[in-house]
């Protein structure tokens, strides 16, 4: 007897009912893709039970309030999303997951409802959807930037969770040319928050409402990994992006004289004129507020006048200052002391606000300009403020002692599903579903994955369909000739200069399986970009470099999401961390003095090296190595035995029609090899089963169940 739930509530189903389904780990097919368990479409009677359990959704009219939080089910009943289900044969679960509704059937007063069920995996995928990974809570890490939580997240190397701080090359931190610096010392915009892929995937299966378990997750090597900050530096998102405050004097006609305070994207070099350097156009109001004294300071004029604060963009005259917020004065009679004196005097206090817009490089300053009467006026500053503020939060450069938000540092518009994806093909991950553990995921390298004990191999001889054909297909008839193993490309000075001479990406691998009649190319490339290592001459510091470089001058520059290993590195020569003010004698003050440095890398050490997260081992490299393997890379760590296993000119993929028992399937590991004749194989597909009837079965034979790697 084949039953269905939903939401642990059973629907009806037709009587006589049975449906195929198909159970699956992997695609011998596809190298870049993993699959899980599905059902082929189920048609389900309109009985009065279902039509309320689907919230009567075949009525055209229906509509109904949902709560995303509450059980897909009844008046509650979101066809949109996914619900919890399960098939059970016999009292026994032969499949768990998710339902998804496909189509109602109206004939008159007959209805049917076109169903199908997919394994957690699936569910789990359909939950991930469009979120992105700055939709993830990292509230929790908020800190202020200074050089204490910088060099404190640095002893954080490898626990998985928190913030680590890597040095990090992203051009005009440190000075080639410049004494001071030689690639030694650093500006401190050189350490940006970089948050662990642990806790990334973490949070992305929690939130989705799955639970994990992964002994590989949890291994040091999982544990070290970081994903670092892209952003052309280190942002801040705010409305008020510009702050300011006038001092001493101005004549008029002359700028006001703003100071130094300031924040995001202006930049100035006179403390007068101001450069805007934002990505994108800035909307928004330039607030002025103004306290002081004007005075008429050479000689007395008669009568009165007006002057007010004018906005000047690109050298012109952009925006007057309203009348309302001018400066009225008046003068004394000229037979009032003489030549030099301060005849006249008088306080005020003023708002002026301009709303402008300003594309990238736009220059702006504010004038005091008089309309009337005097021609001069001198304008003292006692309180004053220019702000601008933008009308929607823009993201601006960030200053030491800011709040750092740590979800405006996540690397923008990742999908969550993309970033877990590209994981799971980057360690060559298992994902299996636990059948006792609703919504749990079981997660380990297919160098892991298979059970070594021979306890655990099942027979499956007397199962086998001996009245129907076996086909037993060479896997060279099945793979590609070549594999490719790729970081995402990007242009970033090294990985560009690479590219260019070797005609391949940093880190990527091109494995040749030598077969004769295989053509294709087969591809598995993940999201994120390889990150060259590189170190200077008289320097023991191997930096991770991402800038571009023109006319041999470094520009930081936006670049694609980057995966490293982080490790705090001792008994280096003493080196600094300065801040962007200088003292009296034009010297960078100091903020910190070390002989430690927080390394990130595709090596888990640039200077004893025992694990790579390249694919491949590069052609060149940017730096001495004064010890240590590359040959512990993902390619052979990871990819290395499936490898082996495929392309083995033994290897042969086998399928044949077995009947199996629902409590086979129930049964079912992917992780056991299975017997048949005598010969030991690994299943990788069951399709099209159902109660009581054969369906078809592919296994792939073990050539090895261990391999020596040689690393």
């Amino acid at each position: 007897m084949t039953r269905i739930f939903i939401e642990d509530q059973e629907l009806d189903v037709n009587q006589g009912f049975t449906n195929q389904l198909t159970y699956s780990v992997d695609d011998l097919n596809n190298l870049d893709s993993k699959t899980t368990s599905f059902s082929k479409t189920i048609v389900l009677p309109g009985t009065n039970t279902n039509n309320r359990l689907l919230g009567n959704i075949f009525e055209v009219g229906n509509a109904n309030f949902t709560v995303d939080s509450d059980r897909n089910l009844a008046y509650n009943f979101n066809a949109s999303k996914s619900a919890k289900a399960r098939i059970e044969m016999d009292g026994i679960q032969v499949m768990k997951g998710t339902l998804r509704l496909l189509e109602i059937i109206v004939d008159g007063d007959y209805i049917e409802y076109e169903v199908a069920l997919f394994g957690e995996l699936g569910g789990f995928v359909s939950k991930l959807g469009a979120k992105k990974l700055t939709d993830l809570n990292f509230s929790a890490y908020n800190h202020t930037y200074n050089i204490t939580n910088i060099a404190n997240s640095w002893d954080s190397a490898n626990a998985g969770q928190g913030y680590y701080y890597p040095l990090i090359d992203y051009g005009n931190v440190s000075s080639p040319t410049n004494p001071l610096f030689s690639k030694r010392n650093y500006y401190f915009t050189a350490f940006r928050p970089a948050l662990f892929v642990r806790e990334y995937i973490s949070k992305i299966i929690t939130d989705a409402g799955y639970t994990f378990e992964s002994a590989f997750f949890d291994t040091d090597f999982f544990k070290r990994l970081i994903i670092p900050n892209n952003q052309t530096r280190l942002q801040v998102k705010r409305n008020r992006i510009f702050s300011a405050s006038p001092t001493s004097t101005v004549d008029r006609g002359n700028a006001i004289t703003l100071g130094n305070q300031v924040l995001g994207s202006f930049t100035t070099t006179d403390s007068k004129t101001f450069t805007y350097t934002g990505a994108t156009t800035f909307n928004g109001t330039i607030n002025c507020n103004f306290v002081g004294s004007w005075t008429l300071p050479f000689e007395p004029i008669s009568g009165s006048g007006i002057g007010r604060f004018n906005l000047y963009k690109n050298g012109s005259l952009y925006v007057e200052g309203n009348t309302a917020g001018g400066i009225f004065f008046n003068t004394i009679p000229a037979t009032v002391g003489g030549i030099g004196n301060n005849y006249t005097s008088e306080s005020f206090t003023m708002q002026v606000s301009f709303v402008a817009t300003l594309n990238t490089n736009d220059t702006f300053k504010i004038n005091f300009d008089t309309y009337s009467g005097a021609s001069i006026v001198r304008l003292s500053f006692t309180g004053n403020s220019v702000t601008v503020d933008s009308d929607k939060p823009t993201f601006t450069a960030i200053t030491l002692n800011e709040t750092v938000t740590v979800s405006d540092t996540i690397p923008a518009n990742i999908l969550q599903k993309d970033f877990f994806a590209s994981v799971i093909k980057l360690f060559n991950l298992m994902v299996t579903e636990d059948k006792y553990k609703e919504k749990h995921l079981v997660i380990e390298p297919y160098v892991d994955f298979y059970d070594l004990d021979r306890a655990s191999y099942q027979d499956w001889t007397n199962k086998l369909d001996r009245s129907q054909v076996l086909k037993i297909k060479p896997m060279s008839e099945v793979n590609a000739r070549y594999y490719q193993f790729k970081y995402k490309q990007d242009n970033d000075f090294y990985n560009e200069k690479y590219r260019k001479q070797y005609a391949e990406g940093y880190g990527d691998r091109i494995f040749d399986n030598n077969l004769e009649f295989a053509k294709e190319t087969d591809s598995v490339e993940v999201i994120f970009s390889a990150t060259p290592l590189v170190g200077y001459q008289n320097e023991d510091k191997i930096v991770s470099t991402i800038f571009k470089q023109n006319n041999n001058v470094e520009e930081t520059t936006e670049h694609n999401i980057r995966i490293l290993q982080a490790k705090k590195i001792t008994d280096v020569a003493s080196w600094k961390v300065y801040n962007s003010t200088t003292n009296v004698f034009n010297i960078p003050n100091t903020l910190g003095t070390y002989t430690v440095y927080p390394y990130a890398g595709h090596l888990d050490d640039p200077d004893v090296p025992a694990a790579d997260i390249n694919f491949g081992a590069t052609k060149e490299l940017y730096f001495t190595l004064l010890s240590g393997a590359l040959s512990n890379n993902i390619f052979n760590a990871y990819y290395s035995p499936y490898m082996a296993e495929i392309t083995d000119k033994d290897s042969r993929l086998l399928t044949c029609k077995m009947k199996l028992t629902q409590q086979d399937i129930f049964n079912l590991d992917f992780g056991r090899f299975v017997y048949i004749d005598g010969v030991l194989y690994r299943l990788t597909k069951i399709k099209d089963w159902s109660e009581n009837e054969i369906c078809e079965v592919e296994l792939l034979r073990v050539i090895y169940t261990t391999y020596n790697l040689n690393l």
